[in-house]
Order: structure tokens, then C-alpha cells, then sequence
């Protein structure tokens, strides 16, 4: 018999659908705007862009609030969000570089690369393998 879902389930499975709605509706909304090109449909898209963003950013903190570890989509938005995480602070990072005194400028450029390192190790964490019935 098949467990009964958790809230934390239900609320997942929730953002999830609200995600799928707004990319659905983003993607009808540019469909228009190649086909005609008007200026409100460009405002639209804009528009519901902004929400398919907005949607999938609470879905991500709802799988990472309430998702089952053990559930591949928590491990594909866990490496996602270090990820980001850590590009953008290779960008903030990088920035400071340059009014640094030449050792300390070799040994922050030194972190930075191993950072990305780590970045290049975590994107291919959280990609799905596949199954051995499907390779």
C-alpha cells in the first residue's frame, strides 16, 4: 500500500503545479508575441516571466523546507542552490582581485578556481543519471 502523501508533500506538489502554470502561460504569451510582435504582449512576457521566476524560486525553497531528502528533485535543487551560491560569489570574489597586494591577489585567484572546481563538481552532482535499462 502506498504511503499517504506528507504536507510537506502536498506543498512541494503545489508549487510544482504553480511553476508548470506559469511557464505554460509564459510560453503561450511569447508564442503571441513572435507571431504578432505588439507591445503589450512584450509587457506580458515580461510580466510572466517575472512570475515563472518568482513561482520557481518558492518551489525551490519549498522542496528545500519541505521536501523529503531522499527525493531526487531536493537533491537537483540542493546542487542548484550551492550553485548559485557559490557563482555568485566568485563574482563578488573576483571583484576585489584587483585592489588586493600581488601575493594576496595570487592566493584569492587561487580560491576562486578551486571554488569553480567545486561549482563543475556540483553541476554534474545534480544532474539525473540515468538507468542502466535506459543508457
Amino acid at each position: 500500500m502506498a504511503a499517504m502523501p506528507t504536507v510537506g508533500d502536498s506543498i512541494v506538489s503545489a508549487r510544482l503545479l504553480v511553476v508548470q502554470s506559469k511557464r505554460l502561460m509564459l510560453s503561450s504569451v511569447q508564442r503571441r508575441l513572435r507571431l504578432r510582435g505588439e507591445d503589450s504582449l512584450r509587457a506580458r512576457t515580461d510580466r510572466f516571466r517575472d512570475e515563472a521566476d518568482r513561482a520557481n524560486r518558492s518551489y525551490r525553497l519549498a522542496v528545500l523546507n519541505w521536501g523529503r531528502a531522499t527525493s531526487p528533485e531536493f537533491r537537483l535543487v540542493a546542487y542548484g542552490s550551492l550553485v548559485d551560491l557559490a557563482e555568485t560569489l566568485v563574482g563578488e570574489l573576483r571583484g576585489t582581485i584587483g585592489g588586493l597586494q600581488p601575493r594576496d591577489q595570487f592566493e584569492l585567484a587561487t580560491e576562486v578556481e578551486v571554488l569553480e572546481h567545486f561549482i563543475d563538481q556540483w553541476r554534474g552532482s545534480s544532474r539525473p543519471s540515468a538507468s542502466p535499462a535506459v543508457a
